[in-house]
Formats: structure tokens, sequence, C-alpha cells
């Protein structure tokens, strides 16, 4: 009998430690990357052929999982000029939503950008890890969670330009589809897919403590390492990954954020980040994590934020 109650204690200790049930289609995850970082997208780069063919391939699954839209489109059309290129272009923000059971007037923000470089001499960047493994993981959640509905609504944004200096997330601001009010937080993943220490940050608990104690619950329960850190008090400090990302405009308008990404690696920005490279374990347990994240902050938000 002893032994019976030791290995049913252990059992149940042990099940503790282990991720739940997984919510996410690892292959549907990296069909996803394979497609958006194949040739065909020649780098993504904002208003070429291969980044309007992106925008079609996110609207269609968007369609396809019900999400709703804002106006009457998924398109959120923007220009912008940069004068570091010297040159004006014009963008398209992939935006629909999922209405929340609870609160279906507030809503957390989930983005990932779609754009990337382009061709160079000749060499697509394809951008596999930087930043198809992003927008991968934002499709796969938001099938999920337009079947299994949060209490707070959640608008899927697939930012454009962000490339070129933040500019789709900054159009989004500037012309939101909702009251900024209306908007508790951010997620926001750029590059999940691929570190050779298996170690994820996340960034924006340290403007947000509040945000941290459930992160930290969550990771115990990932074969992945979760670290804190790349935020400072002063943003322009060389090791601050504040502005690094979409969600630095979040945080210019003192809307809570969290950035989810690994430290640059040697494809960063080059023609070799390629799908081959990334790595489908970690990237999977990544992206569960996120959504694990997501859903207990959606869960318990009214309780983090009483103060």
């Amino acid at each position: 009998m002893a032994l019976k109650i030791f290995t049913l204690i252990f059992s149940c200790v042990s099940s503790l430690a282990l991720p739940a049930q997984s919510s996410l289609n690892k292959d549907s995850l990296l069909a996803h990357v394979r497609e958006l970082s194949s040739d065909q997208y020649e780098g993504r780069r904002t208003q070429e052929a291969g980044n309007l063919l992106a925008g079609e391939y996110i609207c269609r699954r968007f369609d396809a999982f019900g999400l709703k839209q804002f106006g009457g489109s998924y398109i959120q059309p923007f220009r912008f000029y940069s004068r570091w290129n010297k040159q004006a272009y014009e963008g398209r923000n992939i935006i629909g939503y999922c209405r929340g059971t609870d609160h279906p007037e507030q809503y957390i923000v989930l983005s990932a950008h779609y754009d990337h470089e382009g061709v160079r001499n000749g060499e697509i960047y394809n951008g596999a890890d930087d930043n198809a493994s992003g927008v991968g993981a934002l499709l796969e959640m938001a099938r999920f969670l337009s079947r299994n509905p949060p209490r707070h609504s959640v608008i899927f944004a697939a930012f454009d330009a962000e490339e070129i200096g933040l500019r789709g997330a900054d159009h989004f601001l500037e012309e939101p589809p909702v009251p900024l009010n209306q908007i508790l937080l951010n997620i926001n993943m750029d590059m999940i897919s691929r570190n050779a220490g298996r170690e994820l940050y996340a960034v924006g608990t340290g403007y947000n403590p509040f945000l941290r104690t459930p992160l930290e619950n969550i990771k115990e329960r990932y074969p992945i390492t979760v670290s804190f850190g790349h935020e400072q008090p002063q943003p322009a400090h060389s090791d601050d990954w504040t502005m690094s990302s979409d969600h630095g405009k979040f945080h210019q308008k003192n809307i809570p954020f969290l950035y989810f990404g690994v430290e640059d690696h040697e494809d960063y920005h080059k023609p070799t980040d390629d799908y081959e490279r990334i790595m489908p374990d970690f990237y999977a347990q990544a992206a569960e994590f996120i959504l694990e994240s997501l859903l207990d902050l959606d869960k318990h938000w009214e309780r983090l934020t009483r103060r």
C-alpha cells in the first residue's frame, strides 16, 4: 500500500512539471513558417510582390478561422515616407479579432510583423526566424482562440514595415480600430524559433512587474529557458530591447507590453535565415508557452491589475 501511495504522489508531482496538453498544432506552425519563408515570397519586403503575397496568405487564414473584421476588411493600408531610404511606401497591416466572452470591449493585441528584407544583390532574405516564426505562431493562436474564445477580445495584428522603423505598429496606434484606452496589453512575437541555448526572452516585466509572476509560474512547466531582461530605464541603452520591435510603439502609448524573442544569431538579417535552420521543438514549445501566458493573463487580468 505504501508503495502505491508513493507512486501516486510521485506521479502527481511529476505531472506538475510537464506542460499541459498542447493547444497548438506543431505541423501547422511549421507549415506556416515553411510557406512564408519560401523563395516565392521574395523576402516579403514592404510593398513588393512577395510582401503582398504574404498579406494575402494571412488574410486567407484569418478568413478560414472566422476572425472578425474592423471596417469590413482585414487590410489596414497606410502610407509613409522613409527619410533613411528616401522613398515613399505603401504598407498594409493585416488585422482581425475574436470577441471575448466576458469583456468584449477590452482587447489584448497579439502581434507579429510579416515584412522582411526582400532581395539584395540577387539573394533572397527569406526571414524564417525574422519573422515568419512570429507570424506562424500568430496564425496558429488565431486558429485556437477563434475556437476557444478568451474572456477579453483579442486583436491579431500582422504588422507591415517593421523593418523600416516600426511603421505598421505606429500607424495602428495612430489610427486604432478601437480606442486606445480599451487596449489592455500588447503581446509581441519577433524571432521565436531558434536559440542554441533553448532560451526565450520575455521583455516588458521591468515596466509592469505584475506581469512577471504569472510567467515565472508557467515557465516551470516547459523544457525551455525563459529569461527576463534586455530592458533598461533608458531606451537608448545598447542592450535594451524596449524599442527593438513593434511593442515599442505600444510602450510609447503607455500600454503594457510583453515581447517574446531570442537573442540575435549568426543568420540575423542575412540570406541564410532559412526554414531549415529553425529549431522545430524549441519553436513549438516557445509558441505554446506564449499562448499559455496569454490565456493566464486573460483569465486573471482583473486580479493582477487590482491596486
